[in-house]
């Protein structure tokens, strides 16, 4: 098995952290331990180190909005979509479309590397099949193709770009489907596919568990 590459893989370290102070909104945006959508004017009300300890305890990195799913809802138009990586599955069965996942986090010598840094791997959801992105494309041509904190496949020639040798080969993806991808603009600031014409959103409706200081955001490639 390949080595797993820790570098900017798109984590949140929980132990860089400062709890005192902070509330924990797990009761507010989860039910039966799975994340629902709520309003943004929800998390508008919390604060950057609120949104990561619960992300860093809950192994979640994008939070729901209904303003996301909407937003989602009416770029996806009635097309074939699909979520890959999509871990907990809750954005899924949100659009109601398959959720897709290789999930990685369950074989045991990756769980370990994610202890031994302090976070907590995925809890995958019923709903999310066994499927990398490529077999999953292949399995269910889509259209639009979905992703979000998804970490791009590990390449030894972009070493400082770092990745994940188990991640998805984004170009790939680009060149069968519309890619939509939600992110932080630092977290994911190495991605090749940045070279590739896009469209990218910053909208205030977008939270994640990333507490660095730059903006989430929406970006697509591909035409609709």
């Amino acid at each position: 098995m390949s080595a797993i590459v820790p570098v900017k893989m798109g984590h949140v370290d929980g132990s860089l952290i400062d709890t005192a102070g902070a509330r924990d909104i797990a009761p507010y945006v989860l039910e039966n331990g799975i994340m629902q959508p709520v309003p943004a004017d929800f998390y508008r009300e919390t604060t950057a180190i609120e949104r990561a300890l619960f992300g860093q305890k809950q192994g979640i990195y994008g939070f729901l909005t209904f303003e996301l799913i909407d937003w989602l809802r009416d770029r996806i138009g009635g097309r074939k979509a699909i979520e890959i990586g999509a871990g907990h599955g809750a954005l899924a069965a949100a659009l109601e479309i398959p959720a897709t996942d290789s999930k990685m986090q369950d074989d045991p010598k990756i769980a370990a590397w994610y202890a031994a840094h302090g976070q907590p791997t995925v809890t995958y959801g019923r709903n999310v099949e066994k499927l990398d992105a490529k077999a999953a494309i292949r399995k269910h041509r889509p259209e639009v193709v979905i992703a979000s904190w998804v970490t791009h496949k590990y390449r030894p020639a972009r070493h400082y770009a770092g990745g994940n040798a188990f991640g998805v080969n984004e170009e790939e993806v680009i060149a069968k489907c519309e890619y939509i991808f939600i992110g932080n603009t630092q977290v994911h600031s190495g991605k090749s596919i940045w070279e590739i014409p896009h469209e990218i959103i910053h909208p205030d409706w977008l939270f994640s568990r990333a507490h660095n200081g730059t903006p989430e955001f929406i970006a697509t490639w591909g035409c609709k």
